[in-house]
Order: C-alpha cells, then structure tokens, then sequence
C-alpha cells in the first residue's frame, strides 16, 4: 500500500497546476480576512499586509493556526474564506508552483541526507557550483567550521546527520534555501529544538544575513518571545494586531 501511495503521487499531475502561471514578488504579500476549518471550529487568521524585505514575526499560543497559516502562504492548504494575494495577484493551484520557486522553508527538524555537506546544501542539484556553495556557508556563519573538515563540504554527513548539533543543522537548512536563490525564508518554530545560546547565534545570523540582503523576507512563527527579539514587527493572531519592536 505504500508503494501504491508513492506511485500515485509520482504520477499525480493537475491540469489547472500544469497550466505554469507565472507570479513575481515585488512588492508585498497580502492575507485578507483568513479563515480555515479542519472540520472542526473554524481558524480566523484576519488580514495583514508584509512589504518586501520586511522581517516580520507571527507570535499567538500553540493550535490557534500559526504552522496552517503558513500553510495557506505556502499554496499547500486553500482558505474556505479569504485569500492571500502576491503582488495584487491572487495565490491559487495555477501559480503556486511559480510561487514555491521563491520560499525556503526552514521546519524545526530539518532532514539531513547521508550524502556531503554541499549535496545536502543543493538538494538534488545534479551540477554543484562550489562557490556558490562557498558563498551560502559563509552566509550562514559554518565557513569555519566546513574549513576544519578534512573533506571541506564534501564531508559525508551521514543518515540524519547525527554528528552535527541542532544548531549546525538549521544553518545547513536555511543554506538550502539560499542556495535555492529564495527571496522569502519561513521559519517554522525553527530554533525551537535547539537551546538558548545556540538560538541567539542563529538569531544573530539572520540579522546579519537580513542586513547584507535588504530585500530578503523572513516570517518567523514561534514559541519564544527570543526568537521573535530581531523581527521589525510581530503580528498576534490571538489579538489580531501588530506590534512594533
């Protein structure tokens, strides 16, 4: 049955997703009046606006829709009411594809593969360009420690990457996603499995990264008010309002 699955989804293509409508991120993202619904109650996320290069936080407590709506900025669930517009363009089937070409996602346990640091960082990529894997390590503060590997970032990592700290794995994460070339980042409770001190190098890092790319976009979701400490605004979707910090 599960290899039934995994072909089903090989094989799975939508015709109204095949049309490969393009859609560009210029400006700002727009969530007006958000609901979804589980089959239970429904989840009212509201409405907020996030200009391009902004570093906006999502704080609220756990189960009122933080992680569903990222999901719905994702194009991976679809509102029962509302939408989220790109640039003034409505986000659907047709266009997400485009979409995800400009989101990395961060989770909070991102996936090492038992394959090199750089195969990890380019993820599937069948031609690495290593200065540009060079350029993402030095982003993401981990040239240091690639250099001291007697291997450089063609270091086998191993399954799950079981050598490296919690903290080394988010930076290879978030290198994805900029090796990718992507101009929003989601993070999605990631600094949440790793302890404190290592959260604040992480935090201190994607100050530094927002500030040498001023037209990156990070949304953060998380638990601890720390990890929100460097976001220019937090939006509360308990009380449906932004605060400034």
């Amino acid at each position: 049955p599960c290899l039934q699955v995994l072909e089903e989804g090989l094989n799975y293509t939508d015709e109204e997703e095949s049309t490969g409508e393009t859609i560009t991120f210029t400006k700002e993202i727009q969530a007006k009046e958000l609901v979804f619904n589980y089959g239970a109650s429904p989840i009212e996320l509201g409405s907020f606006t996030i200009k391009k290069g902004e570093y906006v936080g999502f704080k609220g407590y756990s189960g009122i829709g933080k992680t569903t709506l990222f999901n719905l900025l994702l194009g991976f669930l679809t509102p029962v009411k509302g939408e989220i517009l790109i640039d003034g363009t409505p986000l659907t089937v047709a266009n997400r594809s485009s979409w995800l070409k400009n989101i990395g996602y961060v989770p909070q346990e991102p996936y090492i593969f038992d394959c090199s640091i750089a195969q990890n960082i380019a993820l599937g990529k069948e031609s690495i360009d290593p200065q540009k894997i060079a350029d993402v390590l030095s982003k993401v503060q981990l040239s240091d420690w690639v250099n001291s590997l007697p291997d450089n970032f063609n270091t086998r990592l191993g399954e799950g990457g079981s050598s490296l700290s919690g903290g080394q794995k988010q930076r290879i994460s978030i290198a994805r996603a900029l090796y990718k070339g992507a101009d929003v980042l989601l993070f999605d409770e990631a600094t949440s499995s790793v302890d404190i001190a290592a959260e604040r190098e992480i935090n201190n890092m994607l100050r530094g990264l927002k500030e040498g790319n001023r037209e990156l976009t990070i949304l953060c979701i998380a638990h601890r008010e720390s990890t929100l400490a460097y976001c220019s605004r937090i939006i509360d979707l308990e009380e449906k309002n932004e605060v400034e910090v």
